[in-house]
């Protein structure tokens, strides 16, 4: 099952351009974030999360001084995506915290092992309606730029 956004992107603010990362594929629906050294990146297992890519790129060996591409993403405010999970999901799991498991590109996968916090909120699962209990529906809930996601 491929990840993708839930609602359109379009009406959702681009993010100010940020040089990507030298070597890194980016994927529509990547969760992404500004790593150490001030590059876009893809979102790990445990960063904070700054939004979702909005187009497949990718990036030279040299990027970050040659080319410098900056690829585009939304900024994750109102914005609901569907990955995979790494276990069927569960009313339970509804209203709980999880981290990415998997944060390959355009193969991001939800772990739900549910804690008290995490990169994203799940606000349901088996968006088709087709039985699926794969599919889950996140939001970002560890954003970057907020100064509470690093308590």
């Amino acid at each position: 099952m491929a990840q993708r956004f839930l609602n359109d992107p379009a009406g959702f603010g681009v993010g100010y351009p940020v040089i990507g990362a030298n070597s890194i594929v980016f994927s529509e629906v990547d969760a992404v974030y500004i790593n150490t050294s001030g590059f876009l990146d893809l979102a790990t297992t445990s960063s904070t999360v700054l939004g979702f890519a909005l187009e497949t790129v990718t990036m030279a060996s040299d990027n970050q001084t040659v080319a410098k591409v900056c690829p585009k993403y939304c900024l994750p405010y109102g914005v609901l995506v569907v990955y995979p999970s790494d276990q069927a999901c569960t009313q339970t799991d509804v209203g709980a915290y999880a981290d990415l498991s998997s944060n390959t590109t355009n193969a991001m996968t939800i772990n739900l092992a549910a804690g008290s916090s995490g990169q994203f909120f799940v606000q349901g699962f088996d968006p088709d309606e087709d039985g699926s209990t794969s599919k889950v529906v996140v939001s970002i809930a560890e954003e970057q730029q907020s100064a509470r996601a690093q308590a």
